[in-house]
């Protein structure tokens, strides 16, 4: 069976981890879930002709934090200072990282953001962590638990921008707040599987091409 290549032990189902704070990849749909991350993972079950259990996720941290012991193939953004626990299909979608800012505020631009040294609310483990980083060597970044967390901080009156991907930020409804147009970083999507199972990222890599 195919799976035992995956995860070195048979199991019944195909294990996807799903990051449900990524809403560009996958949403919430009455019981179950939608989106572009549960469409390429049907293929992919397909193609191995095996069932898919869905494990959700409330970010990526988590996901990372469960590592392959919790699931099969997982949605993450490329990170190549993982590739020594994770193989990474090619990249299949790029989402933007941009910030939340109030509306009394003068920023029109993520540029005048990172010039003007003011606190940017951000959450641990995002995946533009280390761009936004590198974009703003002096800080200063307040970094939440989570990205919940980050946003709950922003809405009380923390913080002077939210960052943050566009997607999940849309989804957010905080009265007097605007997002800006442009990005601060570009993150590509992958599928990943754990780096006993590389073998498979060439089959994925196939499905990949037929489902996007």
């Amino acid at each position: 069976m195919v799976l035992n290549s995956m995860k070195g032990e048979a199991h019944s189902a195909l294990r996807v981890a799903l990051n449900m704070n990524n809403t560009a990849l996958v949403q919430r749909a009455g019981d179950g879930y939608t989106g572009l991350a549960v469409r390429i993972a049907e293929s992919i079950g397909a193609e191995m002709g095996a069932p898919l259990t869905f494990v959700e996720h409330p970010n990526a941290q988590s996901v990372l934090q469960a590592g392959p012991d919790g699931w099969d193939i997982a949605f993450l953004a490329i990170d190549r200072s993982r590739t020594d626990r994770l193989a990474f299909s090619d990249p299949y979608h790029s989402v933007e990282a941009t910030f939340l800012v109030r509306d009394a505020l003068a920023p029109r631009s993520c540029a005048e953001i990172l010039r003007g040294n003011h606190m940017i609310l951000s959450a641990k483990g995002a995946a533009y962590q280390a761009r936004l980083s590198a974009l703003t060597p002096k800080g200063p970044i307040v970094l939440a638990a989570s990205p919940d967390e980050a946003r709950e901080r922003f809405q009380s009156g923390e913080g002077y921008a939210l960052a943050g991907i566009r997607e999940t930020l849309e989804s957010v409804e905080i009265p007097g707040a605007r997002i800006l147009p442009d990005s601060f970083a570009k993150i590509e999507q992958a599928v990943a599987v754990p780096v006993r199972a590389a073998a498979q990222i060439a089959l994925i890599n196939r499905t990949l091409r037929r489902a996007v």
